[in-house]
Formats: structure tokens, sequence, C-alpha cells
């Protein structure tokens, strides 16, 4: 029997997911059929191409001319038309662009390049933005799926999972997706749901293979349903779209629903760590509190993938050391509860013996640690039989402060190849690091990151704002121990608390001083929740102390435009790239000095605007479009998060520049102007056929052509064939 296991959307496409091929070597060293799709990464490549994006485009296009050709806008469609609008001014440029700026992002050339990365990017987000338009009001990032339906609401789930005209998948899903997956007739699929943004987009197309053939057994696994048992267990309605559940460790459990399935085992009932239903009931079975024999595992095995389809110019693979926290304690966090059992480190010679195979295997050697923290003794000994073999590989790891981290361990982790370490610091207040129990010391975390620095193993750090109890003193005191050590601590990641579910915290607010919990029945698989605190600061509170934070960091580190704009292994690439030598941290501000050379502070030179044989053009990222609706007094009540009274039919004309994030209503000679700036016309030419149009004298449309000229040339709109004009 043919299984298959898929990870669906939404996640960031950077690099493979590990569940996948964790899953997949172990069914295949029991012998069974199975092949692993990663859907996500097809689903962005596909969708991030000229072809892919092109139908999302006519979308868009029909449904902003069903609203432009209104003779009126009434409040309800402001928002998409400005929406659809925004997008239908760059589309055609997008549509040009994309695969180019794709193939420039797995160019090491060009990657590397910050401007150019930046610049890629900026396409990339605008082809996913006009992409979301064409289903309004849903929005696809490359680190969200957001809708007006909530994911953490099962009954908003099941209508989002049938709303065609705002669920981007379901179109996507049955043309590009489900024929596939179904040609070979499997008798199993399994979905991997790691987190919220993929719910709806997985339950998509789990509906849509039922849909398709009922006969396929359809398992839910990953961490999210882990979280949910209770919740999931009491609803009959999810089960319409799949047919089990995995929960916690799943490779025993899947090996053994496959057998079932295949009629080699007898009895669901003994099989750990499901959740199935039977006949109208739902029954779930025992939870195996030990987990896997981590050292029974083999290697992952990422056979399948479309290893060339991740956008990096590298190919970067995680690899997991341990199953669970080998602290566990820390009050906030819930992220080893997706794990079975205790904690559990892979022997050192399997660990080391894993990267060297899959080194030689995939030619590649970046690799990503995705413990929920690796021990001092555990990354020691690792780094030792790396060094000992002259394993040449880069990797990134997260870590503790723990005392144990001396100067020798980070000199021998640095040999080792490690790039960078994620530390959780969450605070710089003994009080709050207390509360947390989070069992390091303030007075330890400058020596390592100057360990680290030292060895040039860039540091970054998470931190936490808003723990219930924590006044604006002590979030300060945080803000200005990093401020103040900015020469030493490399990087961050901050935000605000959040009470997930099976916190510490959660589980005894009292003693967090938390005076309620804000449930809504409505919203059933919520994975955290609101609520009120007795002392402390206030949710508005944090999040000026954040904004406060976000704008000091950009004054004090050079290299914040850099670092606070790349994702996790990018920034891990740059890192590994600028690397120069071996005790030295890369300096990334030497990129915004190249950037700054490139970009000379005077204004272009004033040019000679009766040389008749100029050639204007529209920069790149420059667009002109035409509305029926008064496009300004839109655009203005939609910044400022208002509506307008029904508006009525007010034609507009509109400059788009994207390089700026400015737009301009512009008149019709404006609009003339710059339509005819093709680089094609020499001024020349464009002042003939102004002048004709607006039936002007020549000399007066050559003045008025000129003026205009000049200011455009003053605010980077205009350029010629050779340049700027």
């Amino acid at each position: 029997m043919l299984t298959k296991l898929l990870f669906p959307p939404q996640w960031i496409p950077t690099q493979p997911y590990l569940s996948l091929p964790s899953l997949t070597a172990f069914l295949k060293a029991n012998g069974c059929d199975v092949e692993q799709v990663d859907i996500n990464v097809s689903f962005y490549d596909e969708i991030l191409s000229k072809k892919g994006l092109l139908p999302f485009y006519e979308k868009a296009y029909s449904r902003f001319r069903e609203l432009d050709s209104k003779n009126e806008l009434p409040p309800q469609h402001q928002k998409q038309y400005h929406a659809l609008g925004s997008s239908i001014l760059y589309g055609e440029y997008i549509l040009e662009e994309i695969d180019n700026a794709k193939k420039r992002l797995r160019n090491k050339e060009n990657f590397y390049e910050f401007e150019e990365h930046f610049g890629i990017f900026k396409i990339l987000k605008l082809g996913l933005k006009l992409a979301s338009s064409a289903y309004y009001p849903s929005n696809l990032t490359f680190n969200a799926y957001d809708m007006r339906y909530s994911c953490r609401s099962s009954k908003e789930i099941l209508s989002a999972i049938n709303d065609r005209e705002e669920n981007l998948f379901i179109d996507y899903f049955e043309k590009n997706t489900v024929p596939g997956l179904l040609a070979d007739k499997p008798g199993l699929i399994g979905i991997s749901i790691i987190n919220t943004s993929q719910l709806i987009p997985g339950l998509t197309l789990a509906s849509l293979i039922k849909k398709a053939d009922g006969d396929i057994h359809i398992n839910i696994g990953g961490s999210v349903f882990t979280r949910l048992i209770s919740e999931v267990s009491g609803n009959n309605e999810l089960f319409s779209i799949f047919d089990s559940v995995i929960v916690h460790e799943g490779e025993t459990a899947l090996l053994y629903l496959i057998k079932y399935l295949a009629g080699e085992y007898d009895d669901i009932e003994d099989i750990p760590n499901l959740i199935y239903k039977d006949g109208n009931d739902i029954k779930v079975n025992r939870i195996s509190p030990e987990g896997e024999d981590i050292n029974a595992l083999p290697t992952p095995c990422f056979d399948g993938l479309p290893l060339d389809r991740y956008l990096s110019p590298e190919l970067i693979l995680p690899i997991l050391s341990s199953r669970g926290c080998y602290w566990g304690r820390c009050t906030f966090c819930d992220h080893s509860y997706g794990y079975s059992g205790k904690y559990r480190p892979r022997n050192v010679e399997l660990l080391y013996n894993d990267l060297k195979a899959l080194k030689s295997k995939y030619g590649t050697g970046f690799f990503t640690f995705q413990d929920e923290g690796i021990s001092p003794k555990l990354i020691s000994a690792l780094s030792d039989k790396i060094n000992e073999n002259d394993l040449d590989i880069s990797w990134l790891a997260d870590s503790r402060f723990e005392p144990a981290f001396s100067k020798e361990l980070s000199s021998k982790l640095a040999n080792a190849g490690c790039r960078m370490i994620y530390f959780g610091l969450e605070s710089a207040n003994e009080r709050i690091l207390g509360c947390m129990d989070k069992g390091i010391k303030k007075e330890n975390v400058l020596k390592i990151c100057k360990y680290c620095a030292d060895a040039g193993i860039w540091t970054h750090l998470f931190l936490i704002f808003g723990f219930p109890t924590e006044t604006r003193e002590e979030a300060r005191e945080t803000k200005d121990f990093i401020l103040q050590n900015n020469k030493i601590i490399r990087s961050m990641s901050f935000g605000s608390f959040q009470l997930t579910k099976h916190s510490k915290v959660y589980e005894n607010p009292r003693v967090f001083d938390i005076r309620a919990i804000l449930k809504n029945d409505n919203m059933d698989m919520s994975l955290w929740y609101e609520y009120d605190v007795a002392r402390g600061m206030s949710k508005r509170e944090t999040d000026d102390i954040i904004q406060e934070f976000y704008d000091e960091l950009s004054l004090k580190y050079r290299d914040f435009p850099i670092w606070s704009n790349l994702d996790r292994e990018h920034l891990f690439l740059y890192i590994s790239h600028f690397k120069k030598n071996l005790n030295e941290v890369p300096d990334l501000s030497e990129q915004i000095d190249r950037i700054l050379k490139k970009r000379p502070d005077e204004k272009p030179a004033n040019v000679d605007l009766t040389n008749m044989e100029l050639y204007p053009v529209l920069n790149e990222g420059v667009f002109i479009g035409m509305f029926n609706f008064n496009w300004a007094q839109l655009h203005q009540a939609m910044m400022t998060g208002n509506s307008l009274r029904k508006m009525q039919m007010e034609k507009t004309n509109v400059l788009f520049d994207t390089n700026n994030n400015r737009i301009l209503t512009v008149s019709g000679f404006v609009k003339d102007l710059l339509v005819n700036c093709n680089g094609k016309s020499s001024l020349s030419e464009i002042i003939n056929i102004i002048g004709e149009k607006h039936q002007m004298d020549h000399s007066d449309a050559e003045i008025k052509t000129r003026n205009l000229l000049q200011g455009l040339i003053d605010k980077n709109i205009i350029s010629s064939r050779t340049g700027i004009l």
C-alpha cells in the first residue's frame, strides 16, 4: 500500500521542514512504500512564476473591473477596490519580473548583495499581494495566511475550507495538487500540520482529497493537533474531513496505522497516540509516555523533495540532536509539549554520522539544528567529533546561557563550523527571569556573548516583553541592556508575551497575578489566550515599549536594516558567507557601507532639457493607472483606517512609486506625459504628442513638458535609456 506524506502551506519555503523526512526515513527502514510531498514549496514556487501568478492576476483584474465599472462605490466595497486597484497598477510589471527575481534569489552572486536581495523580495512580496487581492480579504505572505475566518475556531475553519470566493487554496489545489496526489492511488495520506498558519490550507486539502476519493484514509499529524487532543476528540465535524489523528511523536503510530490499513495488524485500539473515528464515536488510544528511542531512528531522508525549489541559493538541511528540552522549566513555554517522554539526546556517534551522510548524499554543508536547546555537553562532544574528522560544515543551533558555556567551548564550536547560536534571554531583569524560571544569571549573559564574539560566532537573542507583572522599568532594563551592549550582542527577535495553552503560566494563572483568562467558547482551537493581569504593564504599554525599542535599535545597530529583514535561514547564510576569519564575527554593516557608496547623496546633476534627443522612461517600479473613483481620497481613508461614504464616479489618474511606497494623483496632462515616457519616444516626439492631444501651442507644450520633467527627475520617477536624465 502506498502512503503519501504531505507538508501543506503555509510555511516559509527557505528549507525543508524536518517532520516528513524523519517519518519517511523510519517508514522506509521498516519496509513501507512511502512518498513525501512538500506541497508548501511547490505552491510558492508555482505562484511566484509568471505562469502560476497569471490566473490570480486575471481573477483580480476581473473583480476590479466589476467594481470600477459601477456608478458608485459603497463603503463595504472600498477596501476591496483599494486592494485590487493597487495590485492591478503593478500587476503586469510583476508578471514580467517575477521569474527573474526568483532566479536571482537562488543565485549566490545576487543573493549576497543585500540591496539586490531586498529588491528581489519586494517583487516576490508584491507577487503574493497580487495573488491575495484576487481572494480579498485573505492575505498570503511568506510568514502567514490570514482570512476573515479565525484558525482558532473549528466552526470558522469549516466555513473557510468551503469558501471558494476567499480561500485561494481551493482553486489552486483542485487544479495543481489533488490530481497528482491521487494518480497512483495511495491508500493513506498523512498531512503534517505544525503551525496554525497551515490549519486552513491543510484542512482544505484534506477536504478536497476526501471529496475526490472517500476511500483514502486521511491522517493528520503534527504539534498543533497534539495541543488540541481534548478539543479534537470531541469534534465529529472535523472527522468528516479526515479519518484519524496522530498526536505527539508519530513514527511508531504511523507504522502500525499503515499495517492496520494494509490488513497486516488487527488491533487499531492498541496503536499508541492515535485518535480515530469508530462508528459514531471518536476513540483516543493510549498516549505513549516514553516517546521514540531516538538512537533507534534512522538518518532523515530527503529523497523525493524538490531540493532545488526552496527559496535559498544554498540547500540548508534541518537536523535534530535530541527530542524534548533538557531544561523544560520555562514557565512561558510549551514547545516541548509535542514530544512524548523526557529529554532524549541522540548518541554523538550517530549524530555525527547523520551530518556526514547528509552532506555526502545531498551535497550541502549547511545545517540548522531544530532542537529547543542543545546542551553544552552534547554540543561539545559533537564538536569534538567534527573537529577530529575535519568535517567541513556550517551550522546554527539554539542553546542556553549555561555556566558551562566557556571561552574554550565557544572556540571549539567555531572550529567545528558553528556560525550562529540563538539564545533565549527573554529578559535582563533578575526578578522576571526568576518568574520565568529561566535558570540563568544576567552576569553570565554578556560573558557568554563575548566568548562567542571572540570565537567568531554570531549571537541572536530572543526577548519577551510584557510577561505578567513586568513593569515598564523592568522592560526598559532589558531594552537598555541590549542597546548598551550592541557590540557584543549581534541581533535579536522580540515580541509580546503570549499565554500559550500548555504553559505553566496558563496552568497556574494566580501564581503569576493573572486575574482572568479570557476564553471564548467559539474559539475552541485556540493555542493561546488573551488575559487580564492584576498588576504590571497593560498590552498597550507593552506595545509602546516594543515600538520604542524598535526605533532605538535602528539607530544603535548600523546593520539593523539587514538582520531585521532577513529570515533565520537567510541570515545564517549571510553570516556564513561574510565570515572572513575564524575568530571574527562578520560585520554586516559593511554591506550598508557598500549600499551607501552606490547611492551618492547629491541629486542627479542638472541636465540640458533642451536636448530633444533624450528618451525619457519611467523608473522601474513606477506605474500609472486610471481609476473611475477618487483614488487619492480613497487611499488616504485606507491609510488612516477609515471608510468613506458612498463614493460617486470621479475619474482619477494615479502614479504608484513602489520604490518609495508612495501613491500620487496626477492630472491628465501629467498622465499623458508619463505614458509616453516609454524609452521609445524622444523628448521632441513627446512634446509633439502632448501638444497635439491637449491642443496647445508648441512653445507652451515644450515649456510645460520640460518643467514637469524636471520635477519628475527630482522625485526619481523618470530616467532615460542611458541613465538619469
